[in-house]
């Protein structure tokens, strides 16, 4: 009888103990899984982000790699801006400069490139003070006389002539094999007539911005810190340069400075003023500093962050907007549309200032993903505005 009450008593214990873990267990499971959803969901926000960034990569490198080769790029490439055939069949074909090869005389400039197995030859006779003010231009194509005239001018990136040739009589077999011998110059030509360049680079600007905004709030480190740092001392020089740049010389010269001094003044305060920037932005992040200090390098902060968006504002949503029907009236407008992104592009800055001055880890984080967004827009906008201009493709 003692012996099955101490089974039945163990029995009740093991059953007990058995309930307890389970419980345990099941609670342990109720914890454990959102942490594990959690880590998930950061895993896969963080490739998504990585993936972006790279992804941008890939695009705007595709996009320097058909732009860069293919451009006019006087003198290097030639002396001309370009040269077009005029078929007869009505098609427009673009050559790029870089087929063609040139020599020089004291008098003259003569370039050839292949055509379907013919050789094109172009003669200009040089201008007297400068040397691409070419004229008289006379071309051959497989040894006969062709048309060529004169077709406008443009800065590629000197200021230099367009040509187009005439009565190549070329078959309409040959005119599919040059346009896909030379189809990205052809392309990037029927690009340039219309706006969609800009849109393309607009959108890389946008792009590279949503990218970086969204790898600084995963990613608020080094890189991040640095980033931002040369993005608000890029924007300081530019809001300087600015800035100084609009004084007449008449105000300057009566205290012994000619016009190129003052230029060269302005151009190196501004890039001192854009270095002081961007040092100080740096010890503001990477270290804490006094009360006083923190609100001097956030005012100068909000500064570079006010000129960020609002050349981001004025140079990528001036483009986007003509897209957009309703927009029309307000695009008119074009001093209220200015009004509005001054606006718009000095709250930012004072949201910018109170983050960075707030100076807390969640602030930082916030100063820095917003830092990235504009800076990276505003870089992008820089650099593919230079090219297309510098390159030639735009006016």
């Amino acid at each position: 009888m003692k012996t099955s009450t101490r089974s039945v008593s163990i029995g009740l214990k093991h059953r007990h103990l058995s309930d307890s873990l389970e419980l345990l267990a099941a609670q342990t499971h109720h914890f454990i899984w959102p942490i594990q959803k959690l880590t998930v969901m950061r895993r896969s926000t963080l490739f998504l982000s990585r993936f972006l960034l790279g992804l941008w990569i890939v695009l705007a490198a595709t996009f320097l790699w058909l732009l860069i080769p293919n451009a006019p790029d006087v003198p290097d490439n030639g002396p001309f801006a370009g040269v077009s055939i005029q078929t007869e069949q009505g098609v427009l074909l673009h050559l790029p400069n870089r087929g063609f090869r040139c020599t020089e005389t004291e008098q003259e400039f003569q370039c050839q490139i292949d055509l379907q197995d013919q050789l094109l030859t172009l003669n200009f006779t040089k201008g007297q003070g400068y040397p691409y003010d070419l004229s008289n231009c006379r071309a051959s194509y497989g040894g006969q006389a062709v048309g060529c005239r004169e077709a406008g001018q443009n800065y590629a990136p000197t200021l230099a002539k367009l040509y187009e040739i005439t009565n190549l009589n070329l078959s309409p077999q040959q005119i599919q094999s040059v346009r896909q011998t030379y189809w990205g110059i052809n392309t990037l030509m029927r690009l340039g007539e219309s706006p969609v360049l800009i849109w393309i680079s607009t959108g890389l600007s946008i792009a590279a911005g949503i990218s970086a905004a969204i790898f600084a709030w995963l990613h608020f480190g080094v890189w991040s810190k640095g980033f931002v740092s040369f993005a608000c001392g890029f924007g300081v020089y530019q809001l300087v340069e600015r800035f100084l740049g609009r004084v007449p010389f008449d105000v300057v010269t009566p205290y012994g400075l000619t016009p190129d001094n003052w230029i060269q003044a302005v151009r190196g305060g501004a890039i001192a003023a854009g270095i002081a920037a961007m040092l100080l932005t740096a010890l503001l992040l990477w270290r804490r500093v006094n009360r006083f200090s923190r609100v001097l390098i956030s005012l100068i902060i909000g500064a570079g962050i006010f000129n960020l968006a609002w050349w981001a504002f004025s140079w990528n949503v001036g483009y986007v907007l003509p897209l957009f029907s309703w927009a029309n009236p307000l695009i008119q407008q074009g001093h209220l549309l200015a009004l509005f992104f001054t606006v718009i592009s000095v709250l930012v800055a004072i949201a910018a200032a109170i983050l960075i001055w707030t100076y807390t880890n969640s602030s930082i984080r916030k100063f820095l993903c917003l830092g990235s967004g504009f800076g990276a827009i505003a870089l992008s906008s820089h650099l593919f505005m230079y090219l297309l201009l510098d390159l030639g493709y735009t006016d």
